[in-house]
């Protein structure tokens, strides 16, 4: 007795749990040398090679000023960044034209022309004898002119004066400026609030969905050039107090990805840069006790060989060779496979219900008894979902229709305790996550990759082919 496929269907998973591996890293992630001892540095932001970031470390040996919180106020500094990613030295940045106290982020055109940046809406001096406790945030405006900034001017003026409005961050584009806001808050927790360009202003901010925000606080939008929306959060599911997350900020029906560990961590992590290849960025911590920044640097995954994925088939076809095949003789052959169901004939095909072990077993029966005259074979067969990372996407998708994306390891024992899941969409995105939200803009045939690390340091990869067609048609 041979059952068919059984041999074959060996084969292609073993060849499978051996191919496709390719080496890896891990995510780096290291502190920069601008921090500094019992002080805060955090909000990284890059622009022209210069790293601007804000801190609380004191500027002036003679003068102490505080904010509401009896603490050292915020101000905005720059550092260059050098060619082996080295940081050099940090100095305070004040354009002789902005407003007097910087406490908050900047964000910059996409051409290095035009700044957004946070200042507190009063000028009034705030020391230990002379403290202003309601001196909410505001957004300024700056053009640049030369080597310097001015033409500072106030955003939002139209909107709740007792509100604050700050961490911006300006689209790719200059079309639409995302920023945190208190303005719909009874309980001191924050939104993510987004304006969009109106002639020479912006039009009323509209709330982000609760896809995005949370009854927790929301922080430190970060737009990427993607169209993915960075940003903070102590109401989403993550291992820390605050945590990064990122999001396909257009659909609504998407859900927010946490980045990875070790950048996500117990400790609160937040205010994330990210570069235009998502290969690395800068993010603050106070993994180490106080706000700091770090770099961090993502693994190249290099898929030379990817597995495409396949669809388990546990379906066979048994037969045998038998002495009884007179149509005269009362004598059959009965096969019993093991998960309650049974089949006569000297060939049967049968689908098994999944995975499992089930034990086969083939005799020949006296119908006219109806008893059991002896066993021809008895064996076990197991069978097993192929070694891979299994996901589902249809045939054919329209632009612009969100696919949800959902990374299924299938016998895949080797795994690291907390996997990561690279994705690959063939038109030059790539995202982050076991559970991921994507849309196409562009019609064509592409192929997405879905990896992982294992134990060993290896990278397993596999794909699905897909077909994008405009949504414009029938």
């Amino acid at each position: 007795m041979t059952p068919k496929k059984i041999l074959s269907a060996f084969l292609i998973v073993t060849s499978f749990a051996i191919s496709g591996k390719t080496a890896a890293q891990d995510i780096e992630v290291r502190p920069v040398k601008i921090n500094t001892i019992n002080n805060s540095e955090l909000a990284p932001v890059i622009e022209d090679s210069v790293l601007y970031f804000i801190s609380n470390r004191r500027t002036n040996l003679l003068v102490t000023y505080l904010n509401q919180d009896d603490e050292l106020l915020f101000r905005v500094f720059k550092a260059p960044l050098k060619a082996d990613s080295t940081i050099g030295h940090a100095t305070l940045f004040a354009p002789p034209d902005q407003p007097r106290y910087n406490a908050g982020s900047l964000t910059f055109s996409s051409n290095g022309n035009k700044m957004i940046a946070t200042h507190n809406k009063s000028n009034r001096n705030t020391t230990r004898k002379n403290r202003d406790r309601n001196n909410p945030l505001a957004l300024y405006s700056a053009e640049k002119k030369g080597n310097g900034w001015y033409d500072y001017q106030r955003l939002h003026t139209d909107l709740p004066p007792g509100s604050s409005f700050a961490q911006p961050s300006l689209s790719p584009d200059g079309n639409y400026l995302f920023f945190v806001s208190d303005m719909e808050s009874d309980d001191g927790s924050t939104n993510i609030f987004i304006s969009e360009k109106r002639g020479d202003g912006w039009g009323i901010p509209i709330k982000l969905g609760s896809h995005i925000n949370t009854s927790g606080k929301e922080l430190f939008p970060f737009i990427h050039r993607s169209g993915k929306l960075y940003f903070t959060s102590n109401g989403h599911e993550g291992p820390g107090g605050y945590n990064i997350y990122y999001i396909d900020w257009q659909n609504k029906n998407a859900s927010p990805v946490l980045m990875p560990s070790p950048i996500n961590t117990i400790a609160n992590d937040f205010s994330c840069y990210i570069s235009d290849d998502e290969k690395w960025g800068y993010f603050a911590s106070d993994r180490n006790g106080d706000d700091d920044i770090f770099r961090f640097s993502m693994p190249q995954m290099t898929c030379n060989n990817p597995q495409e994925v396949v669809e388990d088939n546990y379906c066979f076809t048994f037969f045998e060779n038998g002495p009884f095949k007179s149509d005269t003789l009362p004598y059959i052959y009965r096969w019993d496979f093991g998960d309650g169901t049974q089949a006569k004939g000297l060939e049967a095909d049968h689908c098994f219900p999944g995975p499992g072990n089930y034990h086969i077993n083939l005799s020949v029966v006296d119908t006219l008894l109806n008893e059991e005259l002896f066993s021809v074979a008895s064996y076990d067969l197991k069978l097993e979902k192929t070694p891979q990372i299994w996901f589902e996407i249809p045939d054919t998708i329209q632009t612009n229709q969100p696919i949800n994306l959902n990374a299924e390891p299938h016998e895949m024992g080797n795994l690291t305790s907390d996997p990561v899941f690279w994705w690959n969409f063939g038109d030059g995105e790539t995202r982050i996550g076991r559970n991921i939200d994507y849309q196409y803009k562009q019609t064509g045939n592409y192929r997405i990759i879905c990896s992982t690390t294992l134990a060993d340091g290896s990278t397993v990869c596999f794909f699905r082919n897909i077909t994008v067609i405009d949504s414009q048609e029938d």
